[in-house]
């Protein structure tokens, strides 16, 4: 990790997560999952360091699903994220959410239809004005000839995020001023293709996210939006299979909450812009590398760049 004329980095991190799923019914499951990291939901990383110290194991997500009825499920605990997500330009992955979600999914002759609500719990203060972050996503899938399309639009609004100083950096505002002088109310408009077996590549993929913040309390600083595309193998999971994925995200200052987009996009900051490519490579079934780099400037304010190389070896058991 390299910031321009300010520091340099070199780290070695582990991760460790081990996944569990029993059916408690023909219509209800618990999931549960363990990983080492640290408080920080939006990382399992452990960096090694302090003379061989012991990593902490903690819970990942834990959470009952249950099915209506064909059509519908709900979900409840922390979850693995419920919604439809084509990027990691407003959840990073590692992000698993508290509280409930449902799902409604039907095919419609045509397209698929699939509607995601979700309320999800952002913090608990004693007042019992708990910020809460409610969202609604309905998602089309439609087959054009050979090519699966899949497009989704969230509409979100956040509950007593207002002037809350105990989310996100430095006591409630980020590196670039945001104080959150109101609640959050974006669109994620959400796009996808699944191209396959063409121009030599099993898969093409290019996908989109565009987020509006429509209640900012600033001008010209309530936009975001991501392009990209990965190609390549469908999958990654034997010798010499690979693919490759880049990608160019722009994100102001309040267009999102800056607790929960990719946390290696300029520290997962918001006021960011740059470019990611992603190359993983499959060594075995169940072996693969990966190098990841992020090259990352501020969009408003002086310019500081910041550089970021990850080279991953995970092995799946």
């Amino acid at each position: 990790e390299k910031k321009d004329g300010s520091e340099q980095r070199t780290r070695q991190r582990i991760r460790f997560r081990l996944k569990g799923k029993t059916e408690v019914s023909d219509q209800t499951q618990v999931t549960f999952g363990l990983a080492t990291g640290s408080a920080n939901q939006r990382s399992t990383n452990q960096t090694l360091e302090n003379s061989f110290q012991t990593p902490d194991i903690r819970l990942d997500y834990a959470f009952v699903s249950h099915k209506m009825t064909d059509e519908l499920t709900i979900f409840g605990g922390k979850m693995k994220n419920p919604l439809w997500t084509p990027s990691d330009l407003v959840w990073d992955s590692d992000i698993n959410p508290d509280g409930a979600a449902f799902r409604y999914s039907r095919n419609m002759g045509l397209f698929d239809l699939i509607l995601n609500t979700g309320v999800f719990v952002l913090d608990e203060i004693e007042s019992d004005s708990n910020p809460s972050l409610f969202v609604v996503q309905p998602i089309a899938k439609i087959m054009i000839g050979d090519i699966k399309a899949t497009g989704g639009l969230g509409f979100y609004f956040t509950k007593n995020v207002k002037n809350n100083k105990n989310l996100g950096y430095k006591d409630g505002a980020d590196d670039f001023g945001n104080d959150r002088d109101k609640e959050y109310v974006p669109v994620v408009l959400s796009g996808q293709l699944d191209i396959h077996d063409k121009l030599g590549l099993a898969l093409i993929r290019p996908f989109g996210e565009i987020v509006y913040n429509t209640n900012s309390p600033a001008s010209n600083a309530e936009k975001g939006g991501i392009a990209g595309v990965t190609f390549g193998h469908k999958n990654v999971n034997g010798f010499g299979t690979w693919q490759v994925k880049a990608s160019y995200r722009y994100l102001q200052s309040d267009a999102w909450l800056d607790t929960l987009p990719d946390s290696d996009a300029y520290d997962g900051k918001t006021n960011s812009k740059g470019f990611e490519v992603s190359i993983k490579y499959g060594l075995t079934k169940a072996v693969a590398m990966r190098l990841d780099v992020y090259s990352m400037d501020v969009i408003s304010g002086s310019s500081e760049k910041q550089t970021l190389a990850q080279l991953d070896l995970s092995v799946k058991f």
